[in-house]
Order: structure tokens, then C-alpha cells, then sequence
């Protein structure tokens, strides 16, 4: 090809923006090409561009997955930003049928949150998908929930068509009555999806779906029955992720001996050590630096025990993302550069390097990037930290 994805990457690294897309176009591979301009078009609608955005999606061969996968993240964009009828434009020219309604469900979504609640519904009904459809309503209902709509709220959860996001609609409605004060209404809808989630025959849809119910008992700070729930749960897999988000509540709640507690009731090795990272982020994010570290402690012990390479790597990669967001950069890449998995720990760098950027250490986190072997990672990388720096509104330098 004319152009090396070297060149590419030296060209994001500088912000060159024009020679970027200038290059881009030059790549003689037809799927490097539209992956390279799909990776454009999405940082530009991450920036607002929303418009070269659009252009940029243009030169993508039309119908291939990544013109649709780029349509669908600037459609996302719009929503956010409340752009809501240029965002259903854009999802209305999606090609493939899956992103479309990914498209349509998250600007239901998008609408909901803004309070408009009958256009997202409208949209919510155009929605081809019927996993899509039922994921959109009961985020809907979800949003009418917290903005204190309940017998509207549980009259939508009430009419999804999928028993499992039924369950999780009233599940966290119930939360959100629960943190209005509403407990023995918030009680009566728990009792609600309860019963939906116990008719769902599948083994592992129910296990999922009871996963759902638990973590929106400790979201409502109701960790008791939470646990009481969680420990039913017949997949170990789900009973591990439903403990997990127990202990991440209690952490955020300021529980932090409970949720240490109750993170070693998590068989999944894999899981235990991330959620200690997790807790220990949060424990650094409270002030209680000596206490994070040993939870980081727990947490490298955890992963040093797990036999399986690939997790054990998934595991590290985690830890050490997990001591970027707790700023703690030095250890972060110390912990990065011991994963043995080539594509785990350029993720891991990829997660550090981001932190960095999200506190303005742009130059710093460039020079991480130096650091990540995979070039598609690196070029990504690269790109969110060009994204980062233009919403940070700074110039080369940032705090560095």
C-alpha cells in the first residue's frame, strides 16, 4: 500500500487531521482503509464535528459494516448532545439492520434521559430488533423511574415483551422508589420481578436475570437481601458477577471491610482479583491511600494464583488499568509491563495512557503509547487522546 499504518500513526500523533484523511484514502487495503476512516469519522463525532464526521463516513464503501458501524457511533454522538432529529437521520441510512436498531435504541435511550419520554417510546416502537426494542423500553422505563414517574414507569415495564428485561425494568424501578423513600412500594415491584424471573425456564437466562435483580438491591442499598439473592443464583458465573457488583456498591456506599467481606465469597479468581482492584480505586479515590494499597495487594496476590495464563493476564491488565484510575501511574505500568499477553498488556497500557489523558498529562500519556506493540491499539489509543485533548481544550502540554 502507498501508505504504512506508521505513517498514520505518526500523522495522529501530530494532530494532523487533514493528512490523516489524506493518507487514509492513499491505504491501497480496501479493510485497513475503512477501518482506518471509520476510526476518523467516530473521534470526529466524539468532538462534535458532526458534520466532517458525516463526510468522512461517506468515503467508507457503502454497506460495509464499518460505514454502518461509523453511522451508528455518530448517530450515538448526536443523542448525546441532544441533536435528537439529526440523529435519527443518520440511523435511517444504516445499511445493516443490527446497527440501525442499535442506532434507534440508543437515541430512545438518549430521549428518555432528556425527559422525552413519548418521542423516545415513538422511536422505541420503530425499532426492527426485538431485544433491541425490549432493552430500549425498559430503559425508558428505567428513566421515567428516576424522574419519579412510577405507575407510568412500571406500566411500560409492564408491556416489554422479553420476560428477562421485563424482570430487570421492575427490578430497577423498584431502586429507583426504593432511594425516593418508597420502600414498601420499592418492595412490592422487587417482589414483582421476583416472580417474572422465576418463570423464565432457561437455567441461564434466569441466573441472569436474578444477577439483575440482586445488583438493583444494592444500588437501592439493600445489601442483605441483595446477598440472600445473589447466593441463589445456580451459574456460578452470574452468582460472581452479582457478588461483585454487591461489593462495588458497599465500596461506593463507604462499606469498605463489608464489600472486602463480601468479595471473598466470589469463586471466579478472575473476578475476585478485579473487583479488589476496583474497590481498591475506590478506597484511593476516598483518600485512604494505605488502605487501597493493601487492597491492590490482595488483588496482585489474587491474580498471582491463577493458573491459566490468559486470565492471569486479563487479570493484571485489569490491576493495572485499575491503578491508573486511581492515578497511581508508576505502579500502573510496572504492573502492565509484567503481562504476558501481547494484546493484554498493550489494552492495559491503552487503559493507562487514557487515564492520564483524562487528567491532562497529554505527553506522558503519548509516551505510554510508545510503549504498546499491537499498532491498531497503538493508532486508537492515540486517537482518544487526541479526542481527550481537544475536549480538555489544551494545548500540547498538559499538566504534566
Amino acid at each position: 500500500m502507498r501508505r504504512e499504518l506508521s505513517d498514520i500513526i505518526a500523522m495522529v500523533e501530530a494532530g494532523q487531521l487533514d493528512l490523516i484523511l489524506q493518507a487514509a484514502q492513499e491505504i491501497e487495503d480496501a479493510p485497513l482503509r475503512s477501518w482506518v476512516l471509520k476510526g476518523i469519522a467516530e473521534a470526529m463525532a466524539k468532538v462534535g464535528q458532526f458534520d466532517r464526521a458525516i463526510q468522512i463516513a461517506q468515503k467508507i464503501e457503502e454497506g460495509s459494516s464499518d460505514c454502518s458501524e461509523a453511522l451508528l457511533e455518530i448517530a450515538r454522538a448526536m443523542a448525546k448532545a441532544g441533536q435528537f432529529d439529526r440523529a435519527i437521520q443518520v440511523a435511517q441510512k444504516i445499511e445493516d439492520a443490527w446497527a440501525r436498531s442499535e442506532a434507534l435504541k440508543d437515541i430512545a435511550e438518549a430521549m428518555a434521559e432528556a425527559g422525552q419520554f413519548d418521542r423516545a417510546l415513538q422511536i422505541a416502537q420503530k425499532i426492527e430488533d426485538a431485544l433491541d426494542r425490549s432493552w430500549a423500553l425498559r430503559e425508558i422505563a428505567e428513566a421515567m423511574a428516576k424522574g419519579g414517574q412510577f405507575d407510568r414507569a412500571l406500566q411500560i415495564a409492564q408491556k416489554i415483551e422479553d420476560a428477562s428485561f421485563r424482570s430487570w425494568a421492575l427490578a430497577e424501578i423498584a431502586a429507583a422508589m426504593a432511594k425516593a423513600g418508597q420502600t414498601e412500594r420499592a418492595n412490592q415491584a422487587f417482589r414483582l420481578a421476583l416472580q417474572v424471573a422465576q418463570k423464565i425456564e432457561s437455567t441461564s437466562d434466569r441466573s441472569s436475570v436474578l444477577a439483575g435483580i440482586a445488583i438493583a438491591m444494592a444500588e437501592a442499598s439493600q445489601f442483605d437481601r441483595a446477598i440472600q439473592i445473589a447466593q441463589k443464583i445456580k451459574e456460578a458465573s452470574d452468582r460472581s458477577l452479582a457478588l461483585a457488583e454487591i461489593a462495588e456498591a458497599m465500596a461506593k456506599g463507604g462499606q469498605f471491610d463489608r464489600a472486602l467481606q463480601v468479595v471473598q465469597k466470589i469463586e471466579d479468581a478472575l473476578v475476585h482479583s478485579s473487583v479488589l482492584a476496583g474497590i481498591a480505586t475506590t478506597i484511593a479515590k476516598a483518600g485512604q491511600t494505605e488502605r487501597a494499597n493493601q487492597a491492590f495487594r490482595l488483588a496482585l496476590q489474587a491474580a498471582q494464583k491463577i493458573e491459566d495464563a490468559s486470565f492471569r493476564s486479563l487479570a493484571l491488565a485489569d490491576i493495572a488499568e485499575a491503578m491508573a484510575k486511581a492515578e497511581q501511574f508508576d505502579r500502573a505500568l510496572q504492573i502492565a509491563q509484567k503481562i504476558e499477553d501481547a494484546s493484554d498488556r498493550s489494552l492495559a497500557l491503552w487503559g493507562i495512557a487514557i487515564a492520564m489523558a483524562k487528567v491532562g498529562q497529554f505527553n506522558r500519556a503519548v509516551k505510554v503509547v510508545e510503549m504498546i506493540s499491537d499498532p491498531i491499539v497503538r493508532l486508537q489509543t492515540l486517537v482518544d487522546i487526541m479526542v481527550a485533548k481537544q475536549k480538555a481544550g489544551k494545548g500540547e502540554a498538559g499538566k504534566e
